[in-house]
């Protein structure tokens, strides 16, 4: 089969929305590409450390060094562009990232011709790059140069095209600027289109000869053995976490998209950041569909046992036998059924964590023993004669008031006061209504793509009918009515006759805080900042994502004091 040709010229209107990602915070010293930061670097540093990295360990392993290097920062744009976009077709995805590269200041690349077959996998594209800053900076130490030298760019056009198309993609640079040309081209293909070339350029982007590299230099530099050997460690553990880094973006890739724009959600994902490293144990409360599974997990994957298990349990949907063997296992021949033994999920969880979801459920029975296993750090399986120590951190969430359980007598006070060291609420979707609208177009996007319908936005009416209504089930509740919405919109807007009846026949919403005047949700929102953080208004001003000129000048026109 022929392939299909695409002709790749970048829109104007697609570089306007990359454009857009990029969001300065000059008060905060934080700039960010959509959401994760970047930092700005002058072209002179950049090109004195590439010299340093030439001149210490030789051409060809910087080479190979910046292959790598540019490879990491390509495939980890393509990812998060990708959980962020609609790409019809990966195609679209490489004029991302052209357009990406050039709005970055490394260099202007125009692609002049992608072929592609989706059946056949086949694909091979030519772009040109203008005004490369590594070309320059290489030009400048050493003058012209015998042989291409804009290594990080090849690197980053393999790892992009590579994310993009889920299969190896490598260039390789055809002309360079650094030999006297005007501007460089490069060529890239899928592995098996390489040929023969294929095992020689898939092992300048492997790690697996880097040590070998570097033995070979420390042999050879035998005055310079030290020096050599740091230098080592650290390329090695540079490798490690690049590695690392690749699988995190391939999982936050994956992961759902977490909207937090109120003042509100922005403290408890605050509070959760704060907590995370420590190994103190915590309780997340708030109720069902406010996103308390979501905070745990971010709590384990920022903590120190991110590499460790993550393990949880619903002990409501067990009873209490099934709960106590599922906890801490149980001996060959305890009860019935048991035919071998079986370790508990604290044994499981190791040095990780152990996520215990609907912790106020649990029987009084099963309360004491964990209340021991908090305690000692030790637990004994069901039927054994020999206590286990156990290392796992425990992080639970509730959606009952444990206060009130302790009142009533059904909840231990002992074990809420162990498990509460560290709690942290979510607050239901009712009081944090500013994050409606971008938790809709999320959920929207999402649910269209997932069913491939042309729907885009949601409709002014419906919007109004979504923000007030009161939301008992929540941003669980939320996502499964802009599900419904899609699955029967026939146009590109979800309207009002498209949301489930029980919010479009819902009471319009009282005068207060579920107001849509924007003035008013401000004051209100400003308000609520003085008053969490005691009148101090540089810290609420930081909650509010607002310079402390601003604050003021906002309280001032609303006839606020501290």
């Amino acid at each position: 089969m022929t392939p299909r040709s695409r002709r790749a010229d970048p829109p104007q209107r697609a570089s306007l929305h990359l454009a857009e990602l990029l969001d300065f915070r000059p008060d905060q010293g934080v700039i960010r590409l959509d959401e994760q930061r970047v930092v700005i670097l002058s072209a002179a540093a950049m090109g004195l450390m590439r010299k340093e990295l030439i001149d210490t360990l030789g051409q060809d392993t910087a080479r190979r060094v910046l292959l790598r290097f540019g490879f990491a920062d390509g495939y980890h744009d393509a990812v998060n562009l990708r959980a962020r976009s609609n790409w019809s077709t990966p195609v679209d995805g490489l004029r991302a990232g052209a357009m990406l590269h050039t709005l970055e200041g490394i260099v202007r690349a125009d692609v002049r011709r992608v072929d592609y077959d989706d059946e056949t996998g086949r694909f091979e594209e030519q772009v040109s790059w203008h005004d490369s800053y590594e070309s320059e900076q290489h030009v400048h130490h050493y003058g012209r140069s015998a042989t291409a030298v804009c290594w990080s760019l090849v690197g980053y056009h393999s790892g992009f095209a590579s994310a993009c198309l889920g299969k190896e993609i490598y260039f390789r640079e055809t002309v360079c600027s650094a030999q006297g040309q005007r501007h460089c081209s490069a060529i890239g293909r899928d592995a098996g289109s390489w040929g023969a070339e294929a095992a020689s350029i898939r092992a300048d982007f492997q790690t697996a000869t880097l040590g070998h590299e570097v033995e070979r230099l420390r042999e050879a530099v035998g005055k310079r053995l030290k020096e050599l050997d740091r230098r080592e460690r650290l390329l090695e553990r540079r490798e490690r976490e690049l590695n690392l880094l690749r699988e995190r973006v391939n999982r936050h890739a994956a992961a759902r998209h977490f909207v937090a724009g109120s003042v509100a959600m922005q403290h408890v994902l605050e509070l959760a950041g704060r907590v995370a490293p420590m190994d103190t144990t915590v309780l997340v409360a708030g109720e069902s569909g406010t996103g308390k599974e979501f905070v745990v997990r971010l709590i384990h994957d920022q903590s120190t046992r991110a590499a460790a298990p993550f393990v949880s349990i619903n002990c409501a949907a067990l009873t209490e036998t099934l709960l106590e063997s599922e906890l801490f296992g149980h001996e060959r021949g305890a009860f019935t059924g048991a035919v071998r033994d079986k370790a508990g999920l604290f044994e499981v969880a190791g040095n990780g964590t152990i996520f215990l979801d609907e912790i106020g459920e649990i029987a009084p029975t099963v309360q004491a023993k964990l209340l021991r296993a908090l305690q000692e750090r030790e637990i004994r399986r069901v039927g054994g004669e020999r206590n286990l120590k156990i290392h796992a951190r425990v992080v639970a969430a509730t959606n009952r008031d444990l206060r009130a359980a302790v009142a009533a007598g059904t909840f231990r006070e002992d074990l809420y006061f162990r498990l509460g060291a560290f709690i942290i609420t979510l607050p239901p979707l009712r009081e944090r209504r500013e994050d409606i609208p971008p938790l809709a177009h999320e959920f929207a996007v999402r649910a269209a793509t997932k069913m491939k319908k042309d729907v885009r936005t949601v409709s002014a009416d419906a919007m109004t009918a979504l923000m007030n209504y009161r939301w008992p089930g929540n941003v669980r509740e939320l996502e499964h009515a802009i599900e419904r919405a899609v699955i029967l919109a026939n146009a590109a807007s979800i309207r009002v006759r498209d949301l489930p009846p029980e919010i479009t026949q819902s009471a319009p919403a009282r005068s207060g805080p579920d107001t849509l005047d924007l003035g008013e949700q401000e004051r209100r929102s400003i308000e609520r900042a003085l008053e969490r953080f005691n009148g101090n208004r540089r810290r609420a001003a930081a909650a509010l994502n607002i310079s402390t000129v601003t604050l003021w000048r906002r309280m001032k026109a609303y006839g606020l004091s501290s």
